[in-house]
């Protein structure tokens, strides 16, 4: 039983067959509904409020301040950054993309190549650095890694663990990479990018701690 004060997870607003058939409904299942479930299940298991209402970015961006010891440093760094993870990816996907008047050709290609050349599961992420003027980065980072792990704020990330494409597409992931980039909603990650550079608010945090759609 979810007792108060514990983390939900944060759903996307989307129905799981919005993909099809490029990315099927029984991928979306597993994904939203097991995989990224098991994340957050398995946070309210170990942590309490204490943990859980600070937000993500402040314990990813300084882990060695809150965790004694290594065993439960490793699981908050792999479960939270699950969660957080697959949070903001639901967030920037969506089936039916709005027109985005910017070039993003070139964007969607380094992408796919930083997709393609992470040996493993990871993710290829857009963040941004507060201490140089916010400017735009692309990298990846393995298994569950987060940017507030190096002092970025992510903006948008797309999922190269296999388990986001491999019932569909096999061992294809260059195939995957180039549907998923096609569903990015550049709208939804201007407003973020805004968020951050404008307001200084982080929304990726709200959304995991409940606090925003």
């Amino acid at each position: 039983m979810i007792m108060p004060n514990t983390l939900k997870q944060s759903l996307p607003i989307w129905s799981l067959d919005s993909f099809e058939p490029h990315i099927s409904t029984e991928t979306m299942f597993v994904h939203v509904n097991q995989l990224h479930k098991g994340y957050v299940d398995k946070l309210n298991a170990k942590f309490g409020p204490r943990i859980l209402e600070i937000p993500p970015s402040v314990i990813l961006g300084d882990l060695n301040s809150y965790f004694d010891n290594y065993e439960d440093r490793e699981f908050y760094r792999n479960q939270m950054g699950g969660n957080v993870n697959h949070t903001l990816f639901w967030k920037i996907i969506n089936p039916n993309p709005q027109p985005f008047r910017g070039n993003t050709k070139g964007l969607k290609k380094q992408i796919v190549d930083l997709g393609l050349k992470r040996f493993g599961s990871g993710w290829v992420w857009g963040c941004v650095n507060p201490k140089r003027n916010y400017e735009l980065k692309l990298y990846s980072t393995a298994n569950q890694d987060t940017p507030y792990m190096r002092g970025y704020i992510p903006i948008f990330c797309i999922d190269v663990w296999e388990h986001a494409y491999f019932l569909d597409y096999h061992g294809d992931r260059k195939s995957y990479l180039e549907i998923i980039c096609e569903y990015i909603d550049f709208h939804k990650v201007d407003q973020i990018m805004k968020s951050v550079t404008q307001s200084n608010t982080d929304l990726l945090d709200l959304w995991v701690l409940g606090k925003r759609r």
